[in-house]
């Protein structure tokens, strides 16, 4: 290609391109309306918003506090000497089945274990001496004697609590039978006790499990 037909092709490009130019520059621009947003808005898919439920701080009231405690007394009412009888009796059976674990051969203890598993024992048995007193039944404090081994001396709680138990039960079936009920607050302390003592035997249950299966995998180990 000579030098002429080069400045020639070059010459066509630069018209092409100023033509080109001119059509974008006549086109007509389309000034922003709301109008115009909105139908662009619409024609998008809606999502659903997402709500987070943030639940209101409670500032209990002093009438909060005596309607909860007046639904407890209601719940109080519902409950008989009889029923309370028989969670008395329960509990002489769950303390059976914890004393079989303990009579065990050949038990071993860590100290730290054993003071908590007393800890236990003390707090059942003060929970024990409150609901006998409210349900007219004598407390007799436990007596460890000569005993040394604290097996034995848990033992030892554990049956008398067991005999306490009895002896609650026992006095509250009378009331049952003879179809008298104690006063609602004294239903509720009893009840109350009972619940606590519950839940104090299940913590020296679970205590004692966790020390046998340690004991346990130490002789394991060793053998």
């Amino acid at each position: 290609m000579s030098e002429h037909e080069r400045i020639e092709k070059i010459d066509e490009l630069t018209e092409s391109s100023s033509g080109m130019a001119k059509e974008v520059e006549s086109v007509d621009r389309i000034a922003p309306s709301k109008e115009a947003f909105d139908s662009v808005m619409n024609k998008l898919p809606s999502q659903p918003a997402t709500v987070t439920y943030v639940e209101p701080a409670v500032n209990r009231s002093l009438m909060d506090e005596v309607r909860d405690l007046n639904q407890r007394v209601d719940s109080v009412g519902k409950t008989t000497t009889g029923d309370l009888a028989a969670q008395a009796k329960d509990l002489i059976a769950q303390i059976e089945e914890v004393k079989g674990k303990l009579a065990e051969p050949n038990l071993e203890i860590k100290d730290s274990v054993q003071t908590l598993l007393k800890n236990k024992l003390t707090h059942i048995d003060e929970s024990l001496k409150i609901a006998l007193n409210k349900a007219g039944v004598e407390y007799v404090a436990p007596t460890s004697g000569k005993l040394v081994n604290p097996i034995e001396r848990f033992l030892g709680y554990l049956t008398h609590g067991q005999y306490q138990l009895q002896n609650m039960a026992t006095e509250l079936e009378h009331l049952a039978h003879a179809k008298e009920e104690i006063s609602p607050a004294r239903m509720l302390a009893v009840q109350i006790k009972v619940g606590y003592i519950q839940q104090e035997l299940e913590f020296f249950t679970n205590l004692l499990n966790k020390s046998l299966e340690s004991t346990k995998t130490i002789m394991n180990v060793q053998v």
